[in-house]
């Protein structure tokens, strides 16, 4: 069994300082990568011997609301989730390498909650954002096929600055470029923007549904909420209607905080869940390509977790 991540387990003797998003992501990591199956008394013996809780029954409590999130993140995938949740056990449906996506998220969600172990493959995050990226598109291709999904973003492979940028967004949608000189530096970048969302009509005139959308795959997410900036965007090129924001994200989040973040992205938020929810149009939906790479970037990741001594 995995151990505990650094961050989001503390110690619980009056209250309950165990996070429940953390628990349950640190159950379906084991799953993916460690375990076939996992019952609710194996983990209220774990968390007690562990010494996370001294109250078996405070630890039976977290056990079974973590059964009722697992249970809700499951729903989302129409049952197609890699993990299976019973009446008293939850079980693997098949190894992390056949589902790729998801192994990649729950490793960038362990990032955050374990960031001794992240640090050891070092601070260039650049693969893992344009991965992220590139899932992020293959899912919205998936579910949105009559849609357009564009790559923006500025990746090791995609070099360009933002006036490239605003130059083919304007083409693509027939826009006219606003003044770049007045309100941009001269080398920015694409300015928060990774992927353009927009659904053309056959008249191919503007007007068009539209979205900017940022991927946020670190434990600095929050920080990008508020990009890309649709006042900025409107100044860069002069839409005849104004474009929305979204906000792509591997984490999952419960009800109230995921309310939450939709309010502050003022738009579209794809969580973990949104984005995996690919696989109810298509089962095998990423492109060979990106798998192959996933799977790459994952291995030594999964490798170096640490595990608790049998």
């Amino acid at each position: 069994m995995l151990q505990f991540p650094t961050s989001g387990f503390a110690k619980s003797v009056d209250a309950d300082n165990v996070e429940l998003v953390a628990f349950c992501d640190w159950i379906e990591a084991n799953l993916l990568f460690d375990e076939i199956r996992l019952s609710k008394s194996d983990l209220v013996d774990v968390l007690c011997d562990e010494n996370l809780y001294e109250d078996q029954d405070m630890a039976s409590a977290k056990v079974n609301d973590a059964w009722t999130e697992l249970r809700r993140r499951q729903s989302c995938l129409n049952n197609r989730a890699c993990f299976l949740v019973g009446v008293g056990r939850i079980t693997n449906t098949r190894p992390w390498q056949e589902d790729p996506a998801h192994a990649f998220c729950i490793l960038l969600a362990l990032a955050k909650w374990n960031r001794e172990w992240a640090q050891q493959f070092g601070e260039d995050y650049n693969e893992q954002g344009e991965l992220f990226e590139l899932l992020t598109k293959e899912s919205m291709e998936t579910q949105f096929p009559d849609w357009s999904i564009h790559q923006t973003g500025w990746a090791r492979t995609h070099a360009v600055k933002l006036a490239r940028v605003v130059k083919e967004i304007a083409e693509r949608l027939g826009e006219s470029q606003g003044d770049l000189s007045r309100w941009a530096e001269p080398n920015a970048n694409e300015s928060g923007l990774d992927l353009l969302c927009y659904r053309p009509f056959s008249d191919n005139r503007v007007g068009v549904p539209l979205y900017l959308l940022q991927c946020a795959s670190g434990v600095n997410w929050k920080s990008k909420l508020k990009t890309p900036d649709i006042d900025d965007w409107m100044k860069f090129i002069q839409f005849a209607a104004k474009p929305r924001k979204a906000f792509a994200t591997p984490f999952a989040f419960l009800d109230p905080e995921f309310i939450r973040y939709c309010g502050n992205v003022g738009g579209l938020l794809l969580d973990r869940y949104r984005l995996l929810a690919a696989v109810n149009h298509k089962e095998k939906w990423i492109s060979v390509g990106l798998r192959k790479r996933i799977i790459a970037w994952a291995k030594p990741r999964v490798k170096a977790l640490s595990r608790f001594e049998s």
